[in-house]
């Protein structure tokens, strides 16, 4: 669902019950110093802490209104990222931990700079400073000292909010300190009009397509226009559409796509599921049309391969079903235990001896 506002709530969708959170915590003059925004990633918790900021830090509304009126300095300041009572530290570039001297100063100034020095300072142009920490899921261990401490004796007129895609990456005495405003992935509607508005595909058949698969994350969308991994969506999709499956060309054709895309033992496994989303999103559409549903699919092979059968032939809908079910299962077990290739390799030949049955 949309968030419907006359400000810059109206530009985020989806998450209409945190919103409505914030706003009663605000009319009813309960605002806590410390909060923990917690869901999967690209859903936009990091853009709801901005805006929430934004509100928090505008001299032209209400302090128990939920509002920001994007004419004042202060707005027009968050909007060009140059307003000085709005402190924000995530994850630098190329890195996978946020180091101590964000938040604590380097070795020299330890103590005497970063994120939770800068907080303790008088603000400057509000009547508090916000502080947001992106990806407080990754933060140095020996940052965390300077975090808790900061979290313990929060500063007077300071609102920290801690923005994390995993509850289970925040320490238990980090987390105790934080309200818990859990967030979901976006609905496909809100996908749908996201991509749409950033132009991310180029037509509402694609972006239907892509909410889809992308499971309410807009990164997960953006990641999914990398010419590399269409080209293995295209190599997956292809093999399908002949029925039985060749299990050696998609070795030949598949893997080499897969290992195209390239990264560390964890995001070979991630991409590996990749596999098998794009053969449930095929099957998906093979089934919509055997049942009728669906005279023409969206995925080209899979329509050729729906020329070979028969609507309500209910032999080949048990037989795709089954496939489909062998999908699932390789999406919900993405193949951790065993050398990636040959659990790939074991997939595909589970599709080939699927897809014989009952064509001998």
């Amino acid at each position: 669902m949309t968030i419907q506002s006359t400000t810059g709530w109206s530009t985020i969708r989806g998450h209409r019950v945190q919103l409505e959170f914030f706003r009663n915590v605000l009319a009813s003059q309960r605002l806590g110093q410390a909060y923990l925004l917690v869901g999967p990633g690209g859903i936009g918790k990091r853009t709801f802490a901005r805006q929430l900021a934004a509100c928090l830090l505008c001299p032209g509304t209400d302090d128990d209104v939920l509002e920001s009126c994007g004419e004042c300095s202060s707005c027009k300041q968050i909007a060009a990222d140059s307003h000085p009572d709005l402190l924000e530290v995530g994850l630098p570039e190329g890195k996978n931990l946020i180091p101590i001297r964000l938040l604590a100063g380097d070795r020299e100034s330890r103590g005497r700079a970063g994120l939770c020095y800068d907080l303790s300072l008088s603000p400057m142009e509000s009547q508090r400073r916000v502080a947001i920490l992106d990806a407080a899921d990754h933060i140095e261990q020996i940052a965390c000292s300077s975090l808790l401490k900061t979290l313990e004796e929060p500063p007077p007129r300071a609102i920290i909010i801690l923005v994390a895609d995993s509850e289970a990456g925040i320490l238990d005495t980090i987390r105790s300190r934080c309200q818990l405003v859990r967030f979901s992935p976006l609905e496909d509607d809100d996908m749908i009009e996201l991509l749409l508005a950033s132009e991310t595909v180029p037509n509402r058949q694609e972006a239907e397509r892509v909410a889809r698969l992308a499971e309410g994350s807009l990164s997960t969308a953006a990641l999914m226009q990398d010419p590399k991994l269409q080209a293995l969506r295209d190599a997956v999709y292809k093999n399908l559409a002949t029925m039985p499956v060749d299990p050696l060309a998609m070795i030949d054709e598949v893997v080499p796509a897969w290992e195209d895309l390239g990264g560390d033992g964890n995001t070979k496994r991630v991409n590996a599921t990749w596999i098998a989303r794009f053969a449930i999103e095929f099957y998906r559409a093979v089934l919509r049309f055997l049942a009728g549903a669906d005279t023409t699919s969206t995925i080209p092979d899979a329509q050729r391969l729906c020329q070979s059968m028969t609507v309500g032939d209910t032999a080949a809908i048990d037989r795709i079903a089954a496939l489909l079910d062998r999908c699932l299962e390789a999406e919900r077990e993405p193949m951790s235990n065993v050398m990636l290739p040959l659990a790939l390799e074991a997939f595909f030949a589970d599709l080939a001896k699927q897809s014989r049955i009952g064509t001998d």
